[in-house]
């Protein structure tokens, strides 16, 4: 594994429940926002895209606690925009191992991901 790579994005995560209840054209709009966040760290860290197999770890500072599978499911959106900015090659298991998704109850939201790339 070659080094370590992080990214913090100031955005909340969404629970599966509310995402859930949103209209397609709001998630794609989210999901748009988590694209244009997380474009802006990669530039601003001068983190290059991959077309390599990637362990991740994410942190999502949140102000309340949510269930697992709330917690797993609200973070598509974002996950599909790391695939979108090429900061993970593609969210399928072949090429993706999720190490660790972690919630900190913290008065600021954001989400910080560590990325290794395997070659």
């Amino acid at each position: 594994m070659n080094n370590l790579e992080t990214i913090t994005i100031d955005h909340k995560v969404f629970s599966r429940n509310a995402i859930d209840k949103m209209h397609w054209a709001e998630k794609g709009r989210l999901k748009g926002q988590y694209r244009i966040l997380i474009r802006n760290q990669m530039r601003l860290n001068k983190i290059k895209a991959t077309e390599d197999k990637c362990v991740i770890k994410i942190e999502c500072y949140v102000k309340r606690l949510m269930d697992t599978d709330n917690m797993w499911g609200g973070l598509k959106q974002f996950i599909d925009a790391l695939c979108t900015e090429n900061f993970i090659f593609d969210d399928s298991t072949t090429w993706l191992n999720i190490k660790e998704i972690r919630q900190i109850k913290a008065k600021e939201s954001k989400i910080v991901v560590e990325r290794m790339v395997c070659s």
